[in-house]
């Protein structure tokens, strides 16, 4: 089997995943996807249950690969990987997928209908291609506006001067085949808090300048009030700074 595309999911089984999986089954994109979902640990639903589920819904084009290997490869959950988010999941899985395309997509993120198809033609004659995303909220899916703020792409954004600019995960597409000596880095943390993998990641992108990009945010990103950004993200969109309600199933540690 080989396929045109390929997303990769990694989940702790939360509910948001029906919407990540299901926003994969509503694209326009007219090829093949190969649709990869790796369960790190089971925090808050049975996997093969969801699974099972979701693959009376899979469109005829789209093959869908559940994979739970009934441990888990992250040090947060009793693994031997840094990344507390997934371990070496996302590493392995884009092994696995049978495209050489490869696109990501957090468990409570969603994509817009037409994301996979400008993604594909961005890619064309470059190694790595991204789109823009909104913020979204994370308990009511309303949509508060566009990321002006940081995931904008190389020598952009709040990340500019740190890092070179950034590139969440949901909103990337890499040609795995071309910039295979890189894929290890998703399953490691440079920090105590064992996030930062995606900056390991964009770090070795921005070597690669062969880039494309859509300019029209087509990923949603769940906010977390947890996130030390946050009151920053929400002034981004004109949206009033509250004490909002936590994060529905959030997994990140409080910064």
């Amino acid at each position: 089997m080989r396929t045109d595309i390929s997303v990769v999911v990694v989940t702790v089984c939360r509910n948001s995943l029906y919407r990540a999986i299901r926003s994969v089954f509503r694209q326009d994109f007219e090829g093949t996807i190969h649709l990869l979902v790796g369960a790190d640990v089971e925090l808050f639903g049975n996997f093969s249950e969801i699974m099972s589920e979701l693959l009376e819904e899979c469109p005829p084009r789209i093959t869908l690969t559940g994979i739970s290997l009934g441990y888990s490869t992250s040090a947060r959950h009793g693994g031997v990987h840094s990344s507390w988010y997934g371990g070496s999941l996302r590493t392995a899985l884009s092994f696995l997928s049978s495209s050489e395309l490869v696109a990501y997509l957090d468990d409570d993120d969603w994509y817009e209908p037409q994301h996979l198809r400008l993604l594909h033609e961005a890619i064309q004659g470059h190694d790595w291609a991204f789109t823009l995303s909104n913020y979204a909220d994370p308990n009511t899916d309303e949509i508060l506006g566009v990321d002006t703020l940081e995931s904008l792409g190389p020598n952009k954004g709040v990340y500019k001067n740190s890092f070179g600019g950034f590139v969440r995960p949901s909103a990337l597409l890499v040609n795995k085949v071309k910039l295979s000596h890189i894929l290890h880095l998703w399953s490691i943390s440079p920090y105590p808090s064992g996030d930062g993998e995606d900056r390991l990641i964009f770090k070795e992108l921005l070597k690669h300048r062969r880039y494309g990009q859509t300019r029209v945010p087509t990923v949603n990103c769940s906010l977390d009030p947890a996130d030390g950004l946050h009151a920053r993200r929400m002034e981004s969109v004109g949206r009033q700074v509250t004490e909002p309600p936590p994060k529905h199933q959030s997994i990140r540690v409080p910064s």
